[in-house]
């Protein structure tokens, strides 16, 4: 009975999504940094947290989604900044990473190959390096 009450009050509402997310982590740390520091970062990280409630049980969906695609333009090269710092730290052992001297393009080869001819494959510039 309680669980269908709830999933029809829940029906055609927007949900949460990466932006929802972001503002809940946001709020978490300004509420650790305002109890710790200055008091009313505290009231600023409950207006995150009520705007990140009032995302959830939206019903305007298009402007929940006109939102998050406004975040994604923003968040969206952060995030793969920082998933490519990831990615080389876990293939450190194996592979190096480099820049093309042309296009600043990021490249990768295997490591112990000694000096090896490279080919980018953005601006097709030829150059050498050691691995």
């Amino acid at each position: 009975m309680f669980l269908q009450k709830l999933q029809r009050f829940l029906y055609g509402r927007y949900g949460t999504d990466k932006f929802s997310l972001f503002l809940l982590i946001l709020g978490l740390v300004l509420t650790l940094t305002g109890g710790l520091f200055f008091r009313p970062l505290v009231l600023v990280a409950d207006l995150f947290y009520l705007y990140a409630i009032f995302r959830s049980f939206s019903r305007n969906i298009s402007a929940r989604q006109k939102e998050y695609r406004w975040f994604l333009k923003w968040y969206g090269p952060v995030e793969s900044a920082f998933r490519l710092q990831k990615q080389k730290f876990a293939q450190r052992k194996t592979y190096k990473y480099f820049k093309c001297p042309a296009c600043r393009q990021q490249l990768r080869a295997p490591r112990g190959r000694g000096k090896i001819e490279v080919t980018c494959q953005k601006c097709h510039s030829v150059f050498q390096t050691k691995t």
